[in-house]
């Protein structure tokens, strides 16, 4: 990506309601986000071909009567965070994530939290702001190095799958690890619609584990750090999330059983619980 300069950038910062908003440098680079509510700043992204609006669904509730004014975002790629064709690299995301802080929350303390690939972001952006840090979760997050995903089993499944398309039974089987009316529930109102089209041609230049221009392990964030995982992810497992305690000097490391990359889904009142511990640490 070219420079950015300040007469460069696009900011359309629509209304506090759930809109989306929108900043870039052209049409071949954007980023899209939406607010909700009132109160400290809390960045939220997603994991890979996924889009905003899977977080917003399982957070939201977590957060009812929180003072955290909510900011999801969209990755490059991904949801109305399209066409992005000029975003070449992890660090343009982060640029345009940057462009992001300064329209919505340019100064003072603010929250991130990241859920699968997501994590790996909320994890660099805090790497470049540790001063401005209040907090990080991190759920289910992806760690650059050797993967180590759990094998792949199943912790519960009530034949609910019986229903779906083919194409929906592999999505939700691929993912959930519990398979119960509650979570086919969740499967099919905060997952499902978030997924649909990507732009696989920016999302593999964008969603990569090259290395950033800040290594989010060589910086000290003195905030609370939250990192919770599924002792049965297949996708990106438990073992190196549980490793985040030796790199963040407050940080509460979770590992839960009988749950996999679906933990929000699969665990919400545990993760609503854990993420409630985690805000009542938070100094604004």
């Amino acid at each position: 990506m070219d420079a950015m300069s300040a007469d460069d950038v696009t900011d359309d910062t629509g209304a506090n309601d759930g809109t989306a908003s929108r900043v870039g440098l052209g049409p071949g680079a954007t980023l899209a986000y939406e607010s909700r509510g009132s109160g400290i700043p809390l960045v939220a992204f997603h994991g890979a071909y996924s889009s905003r609006r899977e977080v917003s669904g399982f957070l939201e509730p977590m957060l009812a009567g929180r003072s955290v004014k909510r900011i999801y975002v969209d990755l490059p790629g991904h949801g109305e965070s399209r066409p992005s064709g000029s975003v070449e690299s992890p660090d343009d995301v982060l640029d345009l994530v940057d462009l992001m802080l300064g329209a919505k929350c340019p100064e003072g303390p603010f929250l991130l939290l990241g859920h699968s690939w997501g994590a790996h972001f909320a994890r660099a952006v805090a790497a470049r702001h540790p001063g401005r840090v209040a907090g990080l979760a991190l759920i289910c997050a992806f760690v650059p190095g050797e993967q180590k995903p759990a094998a792949p089993t199943v912790v519960r499944d009530d034949a609910v799958s019986a229903g779906l398309t083919a194409a929906e039974r592999e999505e939700f089987e691929g993912y959930f690890v519990v398979r119960t009316r509650e979570t086919l529930e969740r499967f099919r109102r905060d997952v499902a619609p978030a997924g649909g089209d990507v732009d696989a041609d920016t999302l593999e230049k964008a969603i990569d584990a090259a290395p950033l221009r800040v290594d989010p392990d060589a910086v000290v964030v003195d905030a609370p750090v939250l990192a919770v995982s599924g002792r049965n992810d297949t996708w990106v497992g438990w073992e190196r999330q549980e490793a985040l305690g030796h790199t963040y000097s407050r940080a509460t490391v979770v590992t839960v059983a009988d749950a996999g990359h679906a933990l929000p889904h699969e665990r919400p009142e545990l993760v609503a619980a854990l993420l409630g511990d985690w805000l009542d640490q938070i100094d604004t």
